[in-house]
């Protein structure tokens, strides 16, 4: 299909859009007509270089394409749509208008000025613009040598969707980007596990990228900086933890309370309203950026307006270092429990972010959605109960995910019905999810493979979370 006129429609819009220049190149290029490609490729400039000389694959171009012309169609449709509207605002006009020889009221003429329909159509045009808010408008740089980082999955067109989806936004790219790749498991993507660099994307203004492939599969290049983005990502990917508990929390308290908090004090309190477990320095500084991402524009604290809400992502490295200033695990954490394989996984969106080697009770540990309700630490009194260090009560029932002093029964069906965890992957557990966290129990859906990291995640609890005035009766 020939796509040259969206191109060329596109190109004249945006001049400084050098992929765009490439693409209207390609297309030029496959019709014969060299002179024009060749005038194309040049004010295509570092992008001709990356795709022509470092062998990125075709599908990347391709599916920049389509979303260029599928921009510039729509924009054409929108365009349509405005002239037929203003065609009819036209006719009720003029319907309206006296004529040149009726009687005036005024000493302002009453006719439509030559031109009105023409200047009507560009100021509507010009107002269907989209509007940038200024939380996608900040320009956030991270302070290493990766940049701002992301991630996508390994496998398909994880990198090139990855790099398409960015190319389509260059006006918001910081100066580096850096894309992650991680393994998946079905329709699962693995948090942590054998994370690795895909491909770097350094924005050097006006349209100009400079575009550097980590995959084997589509660059035979060994970077030097491979080991060092490696082991930035990983840093990245654990503080992104510290957020995705802050975000689940906070929104675990707006459902609750029918509004945000107005502090960490408030998530931070003692049993039972221990909505989280302990915070961090990160979480401190990441606070009030959060609370202006997840509020409206009215609802924002203080002095934090439109204007400062984006920059406020700032005072965050945790926020500054992933794309656009957003938090990567941006979904509400979730856990799911496969009854069949044993384990308990900690989910963000398709992003498994844990999963746990659990003992069950087989047919007595029930099927359905439940509730964290009470959040308990020692809650048999004592940290090696038969309840554990840690006790998470599943709505309004006798079960509860803890943990257990008969670690031999984990991955087996030995209790009477409760979720057992290891003493180490129940207290990881506890402090990652707030009260109030969804938690669906079944057969199936969870990969057979442990996803525990070496170095677990933990936060400072500040208050008391026990409950000696209740004896815990669960269905160990």
């Amino acid at each position: 299909m020939d796509h040259s006129p969206h191109l060329k429609s596109y190109v004249k819009k945006h001049p400084d859009n050098k992929m765009a220049w490439y693409l209207l190149g390609k297309e030029y290029e496959s019709s014969g007509q060299e002179g024009k490609a060749n005038y194309c490729f040049n004010r295509a400039g570092e992008v001709f270089e990356a795709f022509e000389h470092k062998q990125i694959p075709a599908d990347v171009w391709m599916e920049y394409q389509d979303k260029l012309v599928q921009m510039s169609k729509e924009k054409e449709r929108r365009t349509a749509r405005t002239r037929h509207l203003l065609t009819a605002l036209m006719v009720l006009l003029l319907i309206w208008v006296p004529s040149a020889n009726a009687p005036k009221h005024s000493n302002e003429s009453a006719s439509v000025p030559p031109g009105t329909e023409r200047t009507a159509v560009d100021n509507v045009k010009a107002a269907e613009e989209p509007d940038v808010g200024p939380k996608e408008t900040v320009q956030i740089g991270g302070t290493n040598a990766g940049g701002v980082f992301t991630a996508q999955g390994r496998k398909g067109s994880g990198a090139e969707t990855a790099l398409a989806d960015m190319l389509t936004k260059t006006d918001r790219l910081p100066p580096k980007t850096t894309v992650l790749g991680m393994k998946q498991s079905g329709s699962w993507l693995l948090w942590r596990e054998g994370m690795q660099p895909l491909l770097s994307v350094q924005n050097k203004g006006n349209g100009g990228l400079a575009v550097q492939s980590y995959d084997a599969a589509a660059c035979a290049c060994k970077p030097s900086d491979r080991e060092n983005l490696r082991k930035a990502g990983l840093k990245w990917a654990a503080g992104q933890e510290e957020l995705a508990v802050l975000n689940s929390s906070m929104r675990a308290f707006r459902s609750q309370h029918q509004r945000l908090p107005q502090n960490l004090d408030e998530l931070t309190r003692n049993f039972p309203d221990n909505m989280m477990y302990g915070t961090t320095e990160e979480m401190k500084k990441a606070f009030i950026p959060m609370r202006n991402l997840l509020a409206s524009p009215g609802q924002r604290t203080g002095k934090e307006s439109d204007q400062q809400a984006g920059s406020s992502v700032e005072s965050s490295p945790l926020l500054a270092s992933s794309l656009h200033g957003r938090p990567f695990l941006g979904q509400p954490l979730r856990i799911v429990v496969d009854k069949s394989r044993h384990r308990l996984g900690l989910l963000s969106g398709n992003v498994l972010v844990r999963n746990y080697s659990v003992g069950l009770g087989g047919e007595k540990t029930p099927e359905g959605k439940f509730v964290i309700t009470d959040k308990v630490v020692n809650p048999n009194g004592k940290s090696n109960g038969e309840f554990g260090s840690r006790g998470m009560q599943l709505s309004a029932t006798n079960y509860a995910i803890h943990g257990t002093n008969e670690p031999d029964s984990i991955g087996k069906n030995e209790s009477l019905g409760c979720v057992r965890m290891s003493k180490r992957d129940v207290e990881e557990l506890f402090a990652l999810v707030p009260s109030g966290t969804e938690v669906v129990i079944g057969t199936g859906g969870l990969p057979d493979q442990v996803l525990v990291p070496d170095s677990r995640f933990t936060s400072a609890p500040k208050h008391d979370q026990t409950n000696p005035r209740k004896t815990y009766h669960w269905l160990n």
